[in-house]
């Protein structure tokens, strides 16, 4: 068995469950202040993108309208986002990951909507991936 050593960290809330879920794979664990072991509930997968873009748009200190305007949508497309009620097509989630530097497969989910649009996302119009399994994985999903 490895040695190991406690660690006091701050972090953005926001990034408390990737940071216990790293800490996890590395065979670490997450203990509170009192010193018992915390369990750590991660966002559920279905609702992951919409609270990741709005999480880092309060942090960037932008509004749903500066954001939209950033990457040329209406507003309205930003709430829908962050309350998972469309999806972030992958055209759209490479502006976000620009403005709110992140990367684009954070805001996507694997769904239609996203298949869609990255057959049609080669200049010539073209399939650029014949699987979507292809996709996802190139895009860490």
């Amino acid at each position: 068995m490895s040695q190991q050593t406690r660690a006091h960290i701050s972090i953005p809330t926001d990034c408390l469950p990737l940071v216990a879920e790293l800490v996890t794979r590395l065979g670490g664990q997450i203990v509170d202040e009192a010193g018992d072991t915390a369990p750590i509930s991660s966002i559920p997968e279905s609702e992951r993108a919409g609270r990741l873009i709005k999480g880092l748009r309060l942090r960037a200190g932008m509004t749903q309208k500066t954001l939209a305007d950033a990457i040329g949508l209406p507003q309205s497309h930003i709430s829908e986002f962050e309350k998972n009620r469309r999806a972030v097509p992958y055209k759209h989630a490479q502006k976000l990951a620009e403005v709110l530097r992140s990367i684009p497969s954070r805001f996507m989910t694997p769904n239609a909507e996203t298949i869609a649009a990255m057959n049609g996302a080669g200049e010539d119009g073209r399939q650029i991936y014949a699987a979507p399994e292809t996709m996802y994985k190139d895009l860490g999903l």
